[in-house]
């Protein structure tokens, strides 16, 4: 199936809506504001543009409140510069923010929430800030030769092109049966598959953005990644285990067809730095120049468990709902995230863990 046609975020300002629960990716974010904050203070002094302008992409942007941080923390650096290298106001670099993500994406909705955006207002000593979209996928040339000095993406390259081919045998049948992601019960091969296929696609991606960005020019790169002392052979995130068991569920009622089960892979590939690191060393175009671990619970300040996995349940939905609607029919889709929500608090009841891994990696182009 064509990801690009159909994957997005659920669309709206609504309970369900990504906007209204990407609560997880604003939080991770903030954690890689200072390195967002040094990247574009660098890039002021540093990097040689024929222009007195900052063209700056977020990359597989999204809608809700993280866009709208990038924006702001954009003109915010840039206007602190400036004023502690005494430039005059003609001598302040104006800015573009290309706000790219998959046609599906929201944009409608995210313009309507930036433009209320006080610091997009004119004012004296506040830099001019242009917006403008880009739909496309990033892992292909989105952008003209060296026009981009900073790309910011958040919580976007651990989904991946597609679900790796080689799970399928040479006859086309399903190797990970009863599986949506690698689970314990996976044959090897099947982590070998996603690692290649994660390869593949973050290397295509630095390939396509060292042709965009300028030398010396920042890239931002954060991802919902796995413990250092994960096995690569069996971890999988506790949403997909969770959401795994919701189906099988749902397999065992007689409501969904195991065949359809067999022949879902979710398009994601939780790295380790290891793996991040390396790919970014043997492509060759970027300089490592730091790089950061977060762990961060979800919902945590919720005590009672009922609630904690309703919120769980709706952050979850909101960026699955466009894969299992399509997969599995929108019959199933109420049924299914209800039973989603009995096991997540199942889960938390038990002292299990609600916790993300994060890579936050900042990269200087060569």
């Amino acid at each position: 199936m064509d990801l690009q046609e159909f994957l997005h975020m659920n669309e709206g300002d609504g309970e369900l809506s990504y906007s209204q629960n990407s609560f997880v990716q604003k939080g991770v974010s903030l954690m890689g504001q200072p390195m967002l904050e040094s990247a574009i203070q660098s890039i002021i002094t540093e990097v040689k543009s024929p222009s007195k302008v900052i063209k700056v992409a977020d990359m597989g942007c999204g809608v809700g409140p993280v866009p709208l941080a990038v924006v702001s923390l954009v003109i915010q650096n840039v206007q602190k510069k400036c004023k502690e290298l005494k430039w005059e106001e003609n001598e302040m670099p104006e800015i573009i923010v290309f706000l790219n993500d998959l046609p599906s994406n929201d944009f409608n909705l995210l313009f309507k929430e930036l433009l209320k955006m006080e610091l997009l207002k004119r004012k004296d000593g506040v830099p001019l800030c242009y917006l403008m979209t880009t739909p496309g996928s990033y892992y292909g040339r989105l952008f003209p030769k060296n026009v981009l000095h900073f790309v910011h993406a958040n919580y976007s390259l651990h989904w991946l092109s597609q679900a790796p081919p080689g799970l399928y045998s040479e006859e086309g049948m399903p190797i990970n049966k009863g599986n949506i992601y690698i689970s314990k019960t996976s044959p090897k091969i099947v982590a070998k598959a996603y690692l290649a296929q994660f390869q593949q696609d973050l290397t295509k991606f630095l390939k396509c953005r060292s042709e965009e960005v300028y030398s010396k020019g920042r890239m931002l790169l954060t991802f919902r990644g796995r413990p250092v002392s994960s096995d690569a052979s069996t971890w999988q995130p506790w949403e997909l285990q969770i959401l795994a068991l919701a189906i099988t569920h749902l397999v065992s009622q007689g409501l969904i067809n195991e065949s359809k089960l067999d022949a879902f892979d979710f398009p994601y590939y939780g790295a380790s730095k290891d793996e991040i690191e390396s790919i970014v060393q043997e492509e060759g175009s970027f300089k490592i120049e730091n790089v950061n671990t977060t762990a961060q619970h979800v919902a945590h300040e919720m005590e009672d468990n009922v609630e904690r996995a309703k919120i769980i349940s709706k952050f979850t939905r909101s960026f699955t709902e466009s894969l299992i609607s399509r997969h599995f029919g929108e019959d199933v889709v109420e049924l299914l995230y209800e039973k989603f929500t009995h096991l997540m608090c199942e889960h938390l009841s038990n002292g299990e863990s609600a916790e993300h891994h994060n890579i936050i990696i900042l990269l200087n182009r060569s």
